[in-house]
């Protein structure tokens, strides 16, 4: 492809015309540098795709909008009852009518669903795990509350200048009096003031300190009216039940106040001040846990501070940092709470699945070893471990798939057994999890390992995985979160072989369980963990379709996947693994737009968002990446230059440079290569009158074309 000089469109290549022949590489260059640039061969070849209908150009990624399903990913949903969803929240009647409606390819109308579910208690047969192939194949390349976080006000309310939990015996009386003394059954110490304003006040005493201040009120109020008396009607109280289940009591956290209830008027008859309490605050927190994650998470991170040795503080917000992807949070989380309690199997559990979500496969190994000795005659712990055993096979830097297929293996036998009504409801449900991801993890592992007949077996695997699902008989809202994880288990599947999975209607499935999903979720926080699931499996249908040379609509589909992994990202703790794979997403888009379209202006805003998730990674040279990433920073430079950003596009390119130098170093890159980095510096150096670094660059490219062949 190649367009007017004038537009110095990046895929131009270099006219062999204008090298010096190879014998005389060495020699001093006395013609002009090349005034067109150039790209890796490996990034022009991202543009070699079927270019887009003018009209049916994708939304800038400004306006992104993943609740709106584009390209032959999802099908024309006209023909349902329901209106669909549309960007706002507006029924598509009413939306501009678009100018071409996107439909799905017909040769996607032979596509089979995904494959029919067996039973889950079947035993695996023994031909289920392919044979290992003796000499293996060459390796394929692989709403209600605010956004942030909200900042309690934190006020310990006091009573005719006492406060609990400072002030002493004799403070008080000196001020208030010597009061009735008296003494509880309970040996609590105590004295007691009738009053003109209340039927009676009461202070109870925690050794010389008063400890809490009670106060019975002449007649039951209002709680509205009494909490905007006590200036608390804006803070957040959580219920105090009996044993029946009814409301006694109302707490204010911040205030350390405490409002008792007539269960006969729901009025309140009471006012208890007490020492804010970290025991309040987890108390709210559970309460909000499922509806309003920033909420727990404050009360949470304040019930620490309180009291930083509260175990259940650290092992609940343990779970939220889990679920919302804050590793280094829920990694100091674990190893807290692992020391407060040296016996928490729980805790072990989870701290293992943190480190492996890190990277960290063989820390995650030695724990699970201490965690099986804290329980070992536990089904359901050995179960877990064998699962979480199996994932730190494929995530090891060098992968034992064969390992990972008898840990898988050892997880169904011990967790198959738990799946009956005998079972309490939660044992039921966590062997259910582990069950359903030993058989994605099986798949999963067959399908990146040297195996043969992965065709015939795969299926049967998924199959299995879909049955657990498939077979409960719970909440929906559980049902769907094990959907949500079969998805996200089939299209990783899907991702690392070219057989046995078709993609797209497992796509069309996850998309479609998200809309189901997400109508049930007014937490944010849970709509953006939400959004990153269905963008990671998203990535991987990208991925599965790569691997088969499907390139349609590949621009549309990365921009609706980019779309919900940005936004999923945002309270989320990415690992280097997790910014690499993003930003490749994210340049590749913009690569799309330079290449296909000419746009490099907004190539440019996708290499923005590309450029900080790369800074730094040490994910690069842990997978030998340096080069490649070191080519993608000069082939981003080019469009910088053409928007006119031209400070950026040098510093973009030396420092591309630099890191592809590093890598020809270390025997991870042809030198060969530098010849297209050094070739696009002259160019630049050239516009810029720089003459003697145009030279020099022009020199430097000159030579390292004459070293060799570009890998």
């Amino acid at each position: 492809m190649t367009t007017p000089q004038k537009s110095l469109l990046p895929i131009t290549l270099f006219v062999v015309g204008m090298m010096p022949c190879l014998a005389q590489a060495a020699e001093p260059i006395d013609q002009a540098p090349r005034t067109l640039m150039r790209l890796p061969a490996w990034i022009e070849s991202m543009g070699d795709e079927e270019l887009p209908l003018a009209d049916e150009a994708p939304s800038a990624p400004e306006t992104a909008d993943p609740t709106v399903p584009v390209a032959d990913w999802v099908e024309d949903m006209a023909s349902e009852t329901r209106a669909p969803r549309t960007a706002g929240g507006m029924p598509a009647s009413q939306q501009p009518t678009p100018v071409r409606r996107r439909m799905l390819p017909s040769r996607l109308a032979m596509v089979p669903s995904p494959t029919e579910p067996t039973s889950p208690s079947d035993e695996p047969q023994a031909d289920d795990v392919p044979p290992q192939e003796t000499t293996p194949p060459k390796a394929e390349p692989v709403a209600v509350t605010a956004d942030i976080m909200p900042t309690l006000s934190i006020d310990q309310a006091t009573f005719r200048g006492a406060i609990p939990g400072k002030t002493t015996r004799s403070e008080i009386t000196a001020t208030w009096g010597a009061g009735e003394a008296f003494t509880r059954d309970d040996g609590t110490e105590g004295i007691g003031w009738d009053s003109e304003q209340f039927a009676r006040v009461e202070a109870i005493f925690d050794g010389d300190v008063v400890a809490t201040i009670g106060i019975r009120l002449s007649e039951p109020v209002p709680v509205t009216d009494l909490t905007e008396q006590l200036e608390m009607a804006d803070l957040r109280s959580v219920a105090v039940k009996d044993e029946q289940d009814v409301v006694v009591g109302n707490v204010y956290p911040e205030r350390g106040v405490i409002l008792g209830i007539d269960p006969e008027t729901a009025n309140a008859a009471t006012i208890i001040i007490e020492p804010l309490d970290a025991d309040s605050f987890v108390m709210r927190a559970e309460a909000a846990i499922e509806t309003c994650s920033a909420y727990a998470t404050a009360d949470l991170q304040e019930a620490i501070r309180l009291d930083p040795q509260h175990l259940r503080a650290h092992r609940l917000l343990l779970a939220l940092c889990y679920d919302e992807g804050k590793w280094n949070q829920a990694l100091r989380l674990a190893e807290t709470a692992g020391r407060l309690d040296p016996e928490d199997v729980w805790t072990k559990l989870k701290h293992a699945g943190v480190l492996l979500a890190l990277d960290r496969a063989d820390e995650a190994a030695v724990v699970l070893e201490r965690t099986a000795r804290l329980a070992p005659s536990s089904p359901l712990v050995a179960a877990q471990i064998a699962k979480l055993s199996g994932r730190a096979c494929l995530t090891r830097t060098n992968p034992d798939e064969q390992k990972a297929v008898e840990y898988f293996a050892e997880a169904i036998r011990r967790g198959t057994p738990l799946l009956t009504d005998k079972q309490p409801p939660a044992v039921q449900a966590a062997a259910r999890e582990v069950v359903l991801d030993a058989h994605l993890g099986t798949a999963l592992a067959i399908a990146k390992g040297s195996w043969q007949q992965k065709a015939r077996v795969i299926p049967k695997w998924i199959g299995r995985a879909d049955a657990v699902t498939a077979e409960f008989t719970g909440e929906d809202k559980e049902r769907q979160v094990l959907e949500l994880e079969l998805c996200r288990g089939v299209l990783a599947v899907a991702a690392s072989t070219s057989e046995a999975v078709e993609p797209l209607p497992w796509v069309k499935r996850l998309l479609e369980l998200r809309d189901q999903m997400g109508e049930g979720i007014g937490d944010p926080w849970r709509r953006r963990q939400l959004d990153w699931e269905v963008g990671r499996g998203l990535a991987d249908a990208l991925a599965a379709a790569q691997k088969r040379g499907d390139a349609t609509d590949m621009l549309d589909n990365a921009t609706l996947t980019a779309a919900y992994l940005e936004r999923g990202s945002q309270q989320r703790d990415l690992t280097d693994a997790e910014r690499k794979e993003l930003g490749e997403l994210m340049f590749r888009i913009g690569i799309l737009h330079s290449l296909q379209r000419g746009d490099h202006k907004t190539a440019v805003t996708w290499f923005d968002r590309t450029i900080p998730l790369w800074h730094d990674n040490d994910r690069f040279d842990r997978d030998g990446d340096v080069g490649r990433l070191g080519e993608s920073y000069v082939s981003m430079a080019i469009s910088y230059w053409q928007v006119g950003r031209r400070e950026d596009a040098v510093e973009i390119s030396r420092h591309g440079v630099d890191l592809m130098v590093a890598a020809v170093d270390r025997s991870q890159l042809e030198e060969r290569a530098l010849a297209v980095a050094y070739g696009n510096l002259a160019t630049m150096y050239a516009e810029e009158g720089d003459d003697a670094q145009s030279r020099t660059y022009a020199e430097m490219a000159h030579r390292a074309e004459a070293t060799g062949l570009v890998r």
